[in-house]
């Protein structure tokens, strides 16, 4: 009988942040394990939340067979591989005096801002093993600062929002960076309307393109790249992955839930412009004849399915001004587009800075940003940068032209 053993474990504090001040926090423990057994083309799965009795979770996984779900087996061979990237990065008893500094700090330098929302220090364990002798266990800690900015008396929930994730904690960079999104905040500033290099966040320019990656879409022809495996449909800039590489994205795992993974630990899904991959599981690919993925998730009882630990596009560039030497603007935040289904993009923004050179020199009013899915990541992409304009948010930001109009 093939088997895989799956236990994974998290730990997190969060701390809530209302007026400035932390009013409260909360900790979470969370442990689960997770039998699959494979027999005669059939999946039996069992799982327990708290420490897992491997035998007795075997047996029910064995008794779940009888369900009859159809799912291939095809185990990896034998392999063992650690990663450990845990350090400390505030000690827990230090984290609520620390964190209320800060904020006393961004308060200062921000006094018109009332600071809200969620501060998180969290950690996390995994473990695979399965009967063909691979066994793999990594586990990370991070630091999410995540706060909103309303401007006293706009009657607003929210104007503007900072976030950094990462290992480092570096609370002048953080200070800095929000007292530049302040600045730029309460300074005005417009653009025509027309086409301009908009830069955004990974997740906002792939969030609603990403379904046209889903295997099954792939297949049934309603994915915009169907049957386009391995064609340069994009810009040769461009390079998209799922990222389990913990340097980049902390507290992923370097596999997948079965066992899975790549030497870089980053998926492509585009590579130079090349579509190389589309989200599948092992019985995925197998029932359409799609390359495995090594994107599977799954809950810890349920039969494994496609999932992503992160988005990752390569930096093109070290500085924004290397991309784009203009003007530019920069999408800080922009909520309620989507796509329709033959790939044109639309969205309002509610809070984006007019770049100069690839410096925020002003808040621009409300617009509208839209594109069409092949021009945004074809002939109108222009690149990607990590780490700037905002040093301490670490984050990767791509720069594609965009058709802009105000509200």
């Amino acid at each position: 009988m093939n088997k895989e053993f799956l236990v994974n474990k998290s730990g997190s504090v969060t701390l809530n942040v209302t007026a400035n001040r932390i009013d409260s926090y909360r900790m979470k423990e969370e442990t689960t394990g997770t039998v699959r057994v494979y027999r005669d083309g059939k999946i039996g799965v069992a799982g327990a939340l708290g420490e897992p009795d491997e035998a007795a979770l075997t047996a029910q996984a064995e008794k779940a067979l009888s369900l009859g779900i159809p799912y291939v087996c095809a185990l990896d061979g034998a392999l063992e591989k650690e990663e450990h990237h845990e350090r400390v990065i505030v000690p827990e008893k230090e984290l609520v005096p620390t964190m209320q500094t800060l904020l006393d700090r961004i308060s200062e330098a921000c006094p018109r801002f009332a600071v809200s929302n969620k501060i998180m220090l969290s950690r996390s364990f995994s473990e695979y093993r399965n009967s063909n002798g691979r066994h793999l266990v990594c586990s990370d800690n991070a630091l999410t600062i995540a706060l909103l900015f309303q401007s006293r008396g706009s009657g607003n929930l929210m104007d503007c929002f900072y976030e950094c994730t990462g290992r480092n904690f570096d609370p002048d960079a953080v200070v800095a960076d929000c007292r530049t999104l302040y600045d730029a905040f309460y300074t005005s500033a417009d653009i025509e309307e027309g086409e301009w290099p908009v830069v955004l966040g990974v997740g906002d320019l792939f969030g609603t393109f990403f379904r046209n990656f889903i295997g099954e879409m792939y297949v049934s022809g309603a994915s915009l790249v169907s049957g386009k495996l391995g064609e340069r449909i994009f810009s040769e800039k461009l390079t998209f992955t799922d990222d389990r590489n913990p340097m980049t994205c902390p507290n992923a795992r370097f596999f997948d839930t079965e066992g899975q993974f790549v030497p870089d630990f980053r998926v492509p899904f585009i590579e130079r412009g090349v579509l190389r991959n589309v989200l599948t599981t092992k019985n995925t690919a197998a029932q359409l004849g799609l390359p495995v993925s090594g994107t599977s998730a799954a809950s810890y009882d349920g039969v494994p399915s496609y999932g992503l630990s992160g988005l990752y596009v390569d930096p093109t560039a070290g500085k924004l001004c290397e991309i784009v030497s203009g003007k530019a603007i920069f999408v800080v935040m922009a909520s309620g587009g989507d796509t329709t289904p033959d790939g044109h993009f639309a969205t309002p923004v509610q809070c984006s800075f007019l770049l100069e050179n690839g410096r925020l020199v002003g808040r621009l009013p409300e617009l509208n940003i839209s594109g069409d899915f092949y021009s945004l990541l074809g002939e109108n992409y222009l690149g990607a940068v990590r780490g700037d304009p905002l040093p301490s948010e670490d984050a990767t930001f791509c720069v594609t032209r965009m058709k802009v109009t105000k509200e």
